[in-house]
């Protein structure tokens, strides 16, 4: 007997860039960092859940789902420009929902950063819009991102480690938004404000 599938819907580009924020937040607080001083009972507060596990646990969470939050907006950002542009044909939807079709062989990170938005217009991609930044990126998925969705975690227990990858991954939003704007005038001013050297 084949099993029932849940029904599925996609994410809102608010609610993903949202839990971003909240992240990139979290990291940069005091108060959050103090609750990973050794010695430090648990549980660790958020605002988003309460943790009862590992630090380090806490953290390969937090990362990963920073990932599959920025993969899933921009899946959602070049399907919307798409659609806007008259664009968005049978063929299209089908390779903005599985980038992996696009380019055979193509690894995850060209294919969500370089060859989904090459179906766009404008033909946009990272690679050829910031080199280094995409250089960074290649590294990271190969060295960090593959390797926690195939069985491996951080060991770290310090939240200052994860801050240079938040960071790049705010670059790529950055770069998400040199193409795609949301316009979410409240969600963009605390975007803004956490901006480092924003206060």
């Amino acid at each position: 007997m084949t099993m029932e599938m849940p029904k599925l819907g996609n994410i809102p580009l608010y609610n993903l860039l949202d839990e971003f924020i909240i992240f990139e937040g979290l990291l940069i607080s005091e108060d959050f960092k103090a609750q990973f001083k050794k010695g430090k009972p648990m549980p660790i507060n958020t605002p988003l859940l309460i943790w009862l596990g590992m630090q380090n646990d806490l953290l390969t969470l937090i990362l990963q789902r920073t990932i599959l939050g920025l993969e899933s907006y921009v899946i959602g950002a070049v399907w919307t420009e798409l659609g806007m542009a008259g664009k968005l044909t049978k063929e299209n939807n089908k390779l903005v929902r599985n980038p992996f079709l696009i380019k055979r062989g193509a690894g995850t990170a060209d294919s969500y950063y370089n060859q989904l938005p090459s179906l766009l217009p404008e033909a946009v991609s990272l690679k050829s819009s910031d080199e280094e930044l995409w250089d960074e990126v290649s590294h990271f998925y190969k060295h960090v991102r593959n390797p926690l969705f195939h069985g491996q975690q951080l060991e770290t227990d310090n939240p200052n480690d994860l801050i240079p990858m938040v960071e790049m991954v705010r670059n790529i939003y950055s770069w998400i938004d040199s193409w795609h704007q949301l316009e979410v005038k409240e969600l963009k001013r605390r975007y803004i404000i956490l901006k480092p050297g924003k206060s």
